[in-house]
This record gives structure tokens, sequence and C-alpha cells, in this order.
């Protein structure tokens, strides 16, 4: 009896697997980014650099009913910054994410849809000091780490197929570690996508 059961739920769930409606889409953004790379030097001396920068990104995922799925690679522009007002400083970022997102359907109002989502990913980070002009040339520090993000947003359908949307995410990219010196990154994006879903 209990495999019979058994047996049956499977069948029932495959089905419903089966008849769920998959639409594939694709989703090109660009965005502004205000990015923070808090840096500690062997926890005696810290310091924030701060940089508002462009970014760009493109995901590929697929709809399940009010729920989507996607996978995005991102690349942020490089942020500057003085250290200590004096000591010029870049960061960069580049990195991918497994997202998902719950649209919430408004009665009455199918073209305006809000979402909200989450994320995991993996960045690629990199730090440059330049000391050329005291005659110390440029140091890098490269490392990969795990990030997230969180965020919400608005879609509105232009036709079947293609929306606009306009979203907001807070991002912590990760973290540079190098010779007990750590820098700590963080972004709070706003973009503009264009999604097509087929």
């Amino acid at each position: 009896m209990k495999k019979i059961l058994l047996l049956s739920t499977i069948c029932l769930l495959a089905g419903n697997a089966y008849s769920m409606d998959i639409k594939p889409y694709v989703e090109g953004k660009i965005s502004q980014n205000w990015m923070e790379a808090k840096y500690k030097e062997d926890d005696y001396f810290a310091e924030t650099f701060k940089d508002d920068c462009f970014g760009a990104s493109l995901e590929v995922g697929a709809k399940f009913d009010q729920f989507r799925l996607g996978i995005e690679g991102y690349y942020n522009d490089k942020m500057e910054d003085k250290l200590m007002d004096v000591l010029p400083v870049e960061g960069e970022t580049k990195g991918i994410f497994l997202n998902a997102y719950y649209d919430i359907h408004l009665p009455n109002l199918e073209q305006v849809m809000p979402y909200i989502g989450v994320g995991i990913g993996y960045s690629w980070l990199k730090e440059t000091a330049d000391a050329s002009s005291y005659g110390l040339g440029k140091d890098s520090a490269k490392d990969e780490s795990v990030g997230w993000n969180i965020g919400l947003g608005m879609g509105f359908a232009l036709n079947d197929n293609i929306a606009m949307t306009l979203g907001y995410r807070y991002e912590n990219l990760g973290k540079i570690e190098n010779y007990g010196n750590k820098t700590d990154f963080t972004n709070h994006k706003m973009s503009l996508g264009i999604r097509y879903t087929f």
C-alpha cells in the first residue's frame, strides 16, 4: 500500500512538473553603482573607500509561473579613491550570481509587476594602490570570493514578450585577503534593463 501511495505521489509530481509552463528569458541591464571598499590592516588601521561607477550585466534563466531562476554575469567599472586622501587606489569587481525572484501579481494591473529577489554568487576582485609619485610603483592584490545580494524592483510589460525593468539591489561582493590585510566590497545598485521572455 505504501509503495502504491509513493508511486502515485511521484506520478502526480511528475505530471505537475510536466504541465508547468516554463518560459526561458534573457535580460540585459545597465546600472549605476555606489561602491564601498572597507580596508582593514592587521586590526590596527581601517579606512573606507567610496566611489560611484557604471556597470552592466546579462542574465539568462527560466520563469515558472510567479518564480524566476537565472544565472547572471556582471561587470562593474573601476572605483577610484585615495587612501588617507593621498595615495590613489582602485577597485575592480566582476562575477556571476545565481538569482531567484518572486513576481508579485497585482489585481487589475497586469502590465506592472513588482518583484523581490535574492542571489548567491562568485566574485573576482582586484585592488591597486599607486605609489608611483613616491617612487614606489604600483601594488596590486587579487582574490576570489563568495558574495550575495538582495533586492526588489518593478517590471513594466511592453508586450507579451518584452518588459522594461527598474530595480535596486544591495550586493556583498566578498573580500580580498592579502598578508593579514582585508578589503570588503559592497555595492548599492540601481539598474535599468530589458527582459525578453520566449
